[in-house]
């Protein structure tokens, strides 16, 4: 078994690695991008994890390009696939740490590349985060030390996502609270470790989050997208999918042993109810929501198996802490949970491994087998067939470089626009680009004034009340124009590799 998961996670590793060099989308990646960028701006970020990257160029002078945004990701996850082994130890209350279950866990991380791009993200950052956190709290009889850790964690997260750290946040005090571990010593462990940060970062960088945070309030608003009520629809519309998808795997279960025949037909339609399911929510052409579906379905199937009161309270609760984890990571996210959730299945690997391994060693086996099929293809799919908003990664063959000796390979239709746009931004440092393209000023080596991306309309007139004075702006458009943007520019056409139209505004 050790043998055939090596197999899956040693091939998974390598397409990761022949990939890091090439593709890059100027969407989302984009992003990514010019929030490692040292003197990129992010005036009422909601986003502010950039703040750690501008302290480490200023303490190493070393700056991150996009291989090295990829590495960093992939790191990161061998190190959390790590923390998760000690966590399985814990969990199961077992004498030594598994590399079985190390490499379970790897390929769970893993299949988050089935969606968005290869680079680190605020997404990866945030499971990274909660995997050593998830370690952390598994510990009984916690002591001082360890909650400035989980605290230092809970940090790290505000500034990746500030929502998944007030939902680690409350759900820590839960804990304080049924281990009987409630003390105001223990909170100051949790509250320290953001003053010390926040306070290093006003002295070094004289920027802080909560500066940001408080500007972000106000922007938000302009954001119709990041609206309270859409934020918690995007949430709850994911949940009533996979509940409707449980509830006849759950009865199928029941009647295991009570109603073989009757399991059979309830079983029968519970699996044509999750096919219609996964077609009518497939909204585009990725897929990775029907593992999501098929997960759910699977442990719904065999709860009714599983004997409750063999199980600790401690475990009970770790189980329910893993199935609560991916809706508690995915608040605050404006992408609908099903399209997402992908990136937090490896909470739901180990939760179903668990439940397997309760009820038959050979269910387990089975199930690892399917984690690691599972994960080779969401990789191949994910990375190389079908990357995220780009061509096939194979037509990736074209240099281009940029920063300071760094490359990356792009496809050709990729190379003709940034050539062609290159000489109109050639005389500015900064270049304004909306909407959803913040790609291109990075890959160009110019920085996007006052925020790293713009993508709607309201947005942009937020940053810029009294107008922008540029030369040249780049016009993606998914949203109309903003009203600072007059007659006195002329417009150059230019095709985008999705085959959208990109207009070049510049000045006559």
């Amino acid at each position: 078994m050790i043998k055939l998961l090596a197999g899956f996670t040693s091939l998974s590793l390598l397409l990761i690695l022949f990939a890091v060099n090439r593709g890059f989308d100027i969407s989302d990646e984009g992003l990514y991008a010019l929030l490692s960028l040292p003197e990129q701006e992010n005036i009422a970020g909601i986003f502010n994890y950039d703040l750690f990257f501008k302290l480490f160029y200023k303490l190493t002078g070393i700056q991150f390009g996009i291989v090295g945004l990829r590495l960093l990701r992939l790191f990161l996850y061998l190190s959390a696939a790590l923390s998760l082994t000690y966590f399985w130890k814990t969990f199961t209350q077992a004498d030594r740490l598994s590399f079985k279950h190390y490499l379970l866990a790897l390929l769970g991380l893993f299949a988050g590349y089935g969606f968005l791009p290869q680079s680190l993200s605020y997404n990866s950052l945030s499971v990274v985060i909660a995997c050593f956190w998830l370690t952390l709290i598994s510990i009984r009889n916690k002591t001082t030390t360890q909650y400035l850790l989980i605290g230092l964690l809970l940090a790290c997260m505000a500034y990746t996502k500030i929502t998944a750290s007030l939902g680690l946040g409350m759900i820590t005090i839960l804990w304080m609270i049924y281990g009987k571990q409630f003390k105001w010593t223990y909170i100051l462990g949790l509250l320290i470790p953001l003053a010390i940060i926040e306070s290093i970062l006003y002295l070094t960088l004289g920027d802080f989050a909560l500066s940001r945070l408080v500007e972000a309030r106000q922007m938000m608003g302009h954001r119709a997208e990041y609206s309270f009520l859409l934020l918690l629809k995007y949430s709850i519309v994911g949940f009533s999918w996979l509940a409707l998808v449980s509830i006849p795997f759950f009865i199928a279960g029941k009647l295991h042993t009570s109603a073989p025949k009757l399991k059979y037909t309830i079983l029968f339609i519970a699996l044509i109810l999750l096919g219609c399911i996964a077609y009518f929510t497939a909204i585009t052409q990725e897929w990775n929501h029907l593992v999501l579906l098929l997960t759910v379905a699977v442990l719904a199937y065999f709860a009714p198996r599983l004997s409750f009161e063999s199980i600790s309270s401690h475990q009970r609760f770790l189980l329910a802490t893993l199935l609560l984890l991916p809706f508690l990571l995915h608040l605050g996210s404006n992408v609908y949970w099903l399209r997402l959730g992908i990136h937090y299945w490896v909470f739901w690997v180990l939760a179903a491994l668990y439940v397997g391994s309760l009820i038959h060693a050979r269910l387990a086996k089975q199930m690892s087998v399917a984690v690691g099929v599972l994960t080779l293809i969401m990789v191949v799919n994910g990375i190389w067939i079908h990357p995220f908003q780009q061509e096939p990664l194979w037509m990736a063959t074209q240099k281009w470089s940029y920063g300071n000796g760094k490359s990356i390979k792009l496809t050709k239709k990729q190379l003709d626009l940034l050539t062609a746009i290159e000489p109109f931004a050639q005389d500015q440092d900064q270049l304004l680009a909306f909407y959803r393209i913040p790609g291109i000023p990075y890959l160009l080596d110019k920085t996007s004034p006052k925020s790293p991306g713009f993508w709607t309309k309201s947005q942009t007139e937020y940053f810029f009340p009294s107008g922008y004075q540029a030369e040249v702006l780049l016009f993606y458009p998914l949203d109309s124009l903003p009203s600072f943007v007059k007659s006195d520019f002329s417009k150059n056409y230019m095709q985008l590799p999705d085959g959208e139209e990109l207009q070049i505004l510049w000045r006559k």
